[in-house]
């Protein structure tokens, strides 16, 4: 591991500090120190080079920001899937879950290798001009304008046609379960689920409720109504769509690789970000959900 690649946003002034700071203790142990080509102010200022090829030359990605700076870094992902150590310097977290403080001895585990590394599934989209996208979280297909329903046919693997009446339609990860498809009513789906979720947004006919399908079978969504239509891939990259044109989603062959800084349970992670479990205790029997056992996130 010796060409570690930062990700953050140039413009926080907290990302900046942090990042001189895992820049100098990177350097100091021998490594090398990659940044992308719009930090070339900061790579000169820290001694440090820039690549265009940030995920392709680096051996471990460090992200610095939210889970938003998480999935910019994901789609640079091209020939590899890089380990991203994710250090939260956003609201939520649930993906850089590393806090600033203990950024550095997190990366000391993972140079001496006692970090725990967990493999998750993304999604490969391939759209109507053929090129192919990794998205880690969702694909959504909604209105770009106006507020009507979009009409979507729905294939899973080579069965018959479902369609689709609603508002929009979310095509999701198990990491992405507890994003927007969340906010549309879908499940909760445990990470180390590998699955893919339908969620239609306020459906007024066909696929009514959330679907949740095995990852070995692929997904063609047809555009059949609607304009102004739109895909957004992970919330920042989007492409306007055509009544007649289609779109293939599949699990992606590349995993996203997370490094890990100590124990966090799932369920532990829901009660702490959401709010949605009610521990045991004297007076309260529920039932103490996050002290199941069970591996890392």
């Amino acid at each position: 591991m010796q060409r570690i690649g930062l990700v953050l946003k140039s413009s926080e002034e907290s990302a900046i500090v942090l990042g001189k700071k895992i820049c100098d203790y990177v350097k100091g142990s021998g490594r090398d120190v990659l940044l992308e080509p719009s930090c070339s102010e900061l790579a000169s200022q820290w001694g440090v080079s820039i690549t265009d090829h940030l995920c392709d030359d680096a051996d471990l990605l460090v992200v610095l920001g939210g889970d938003g700076t998480i999935l910019r870094a994901v789609s640079l992902f091209n020939a590899k899937s890089v380990p991203v150590l994710g250090v939260n310097l956003g609201r939520v977290g649930f993906m850089a879950d590393v806090a600033p403080a203990d950024a550095v001895p997190a990366l000391e585990a993972a140079f001496q290798g006692t970090a725990v590394h967990a493999k998750r599934m993304m999604l490969q989209v391939t759209l109507p001009d053929g090129k192919k996208s990794r998205v880690l979280n969702d694909v959504v297909i909604h209105w770009g304008k106006r507020a009507r329903l979009i009409d979507v046919g729905v294939q899973v693997g080579d069965s018959e046609e479902i369609e689709v009446r609603a508002d929009g339609l979310i095509v999701s990860t198990p990491i992405g379960s507890s994003a927007y498809s969340f906010a549309a009513n879908g499940p909760l789906v445990h990470p180390r689920i590998e699955a893919i979720l339908l969620t239609p947004i306020c459906s007024y006919s066909g696929l009514n409720r959330p679907l949740i399908i095995p990852p070995d079978l692929s997904i063609t969504l047809f555009m059949r109504r609607g304009e102004f239509l739109i895909l957004t891939l992970d919330g920042h990259d989007t492409v306007n769509l055509e009544v007649g044109q289609s779109i293939f989603i599949e699990k992606s062959p590349l995993p996203f690789v997370t490094v890990n800084f100590g124990e966090r349970r799932y369920l532990d992670v829901l009660q702490e970000k959401l709010g949605l479990l009610r521990p045991s205790g004297p007076g309260n029997p529920g039932t103490m959900l996050g002290g199941l056992p069970e591996s890392p996130v």
